[in-house]
């Protein structure tokens, strides 16, 4: 989508890390309507390392939600927000099956590498440990199973 066709664009994101930081940092750039983010709980052992999406979100008035799982509250919140798109940027948990067909557009998630190769968790430290020398990401559409 190009700039023009983003604007307007009304989101919910699930993200965390730097990843979900700059991500969800560039929609706003990009003037996308973000509805909401679904977070985790800021761990400072952690955030030492990276900045809070949580923080980011708030500071543009963002609702902000770090649940436990993605529940029937969750699920009648998301609809309720009527969202385009769903995003999901580095997101620890999977998210439900059923808020994937809630969006219009579609639910997307960035993985850290270039699909098919190294699926999973911990693409980055795979592709260092196996040698590549260029490596990459994948925005997909979401389906029930990981990617």
């Amino acid at each position: 989508m190009g700039r023009g066709r983003m604007n307007g664009l009304r989101t919910v994101i699930f993200a965390y890390s730097e990843v979900g930081h700059l991500c969800l940092s560039e929609l706003l750039r990009q003037g996308v309507r973000v509805e909401a983010v679904f977070t985790h709980e800021d761990s400072p052992g952690e955030t030492q390392w990276f900045p809070s999406v949580a923080k980011l979100a708030a500071s543009t008035g963002i609702s902000v939600y770090a649940p436990g799982s993605l529940d029937d509250k969750e699920y009648e919140l998301v609809r309720g927000l009527r969202p385009d798109a769903l995003f999901s940027f580095y997101y620890r948990s999977l998210i439900p099956e059923r808020f994937l067909g809630l969006p219009p557009l579609g639910a997307f998630n960035m993985h850290g590498s270039l699909l098919p190769k190294y699926r999973g968790r911990a693409c980055v430290n795979w592709a260092i440990l196996n040698g590549e020398t260029v490596t990459g990401a994948t925005l997909h559409h979401m389906v029930r199973r990981a990617d």
